[in-house]
């Protein structure tokens, strides 16, 4: 039973980092281009940008800024 509660908060975590990171990337993309994330990259890109954003130990918020600029 103790597994299965680590299970589901692990993955209510998992799922806010997601959120976060979403919600991060898109303003960024606002505030440099105007328009938000899917004006720019298709919902696949963003899980391949998310997956690049967890293998690196950059904050989110240095992470979205550098990966709008080098895409813009």
């Amino acid at each position: 039973m103790q597994i299965k509660a680590m299970e589901t908060q692990q993955e209510k975590h998992n799922e806010s980092a997601w959120w976060l990171f979403l919600e991060t990337l898109s303003d960024e993309f606002i505030n440099q281009t105007g328009f938000g994330i899917y004006a720019h990259i298709s919902p696949l890109d963003v899980h391949h940008v998310y997956a690049e954003f967890q293998k690196n130990e950059e904050p989110i918020d240095h992470f979205a800024r550098d990966y709008v600029r080098s895409y813009v």
